[in-house]
């Protein structure tokens, strides 16, 4: 059952890497990790997220304007 769940959850991560824009992917990542935003660094959370840490700047930047 548990590797059924974990298969799963590979399955939406592989489909939201491929799909997702960088925008939607942190947004996900906020969600299902809210914990983490502020305790890793923001290379580490853009690795996870398959962009720049540039990028990832940008949209963190974006959202406190909005």
């Amino acid at each position: 059952m548990i590797i059924e769940h974990k298969f799963i959850e590979l399955q939406n991560r592989v489909l939201q890497n491929i799909s997702a824009t960088g925008e939607e992917k942190y947004e996900f990542f906020l969600r299902q990790y809210p914990q983490l935003a502020n305790r890793i660094s923001n290379v580490e959370i853009a690795s996870y997220l398959g962009i720049t840490p540039q990028f990832l700047s940008k949209i963190r930047q974006k959202r406190i304007k909005d």
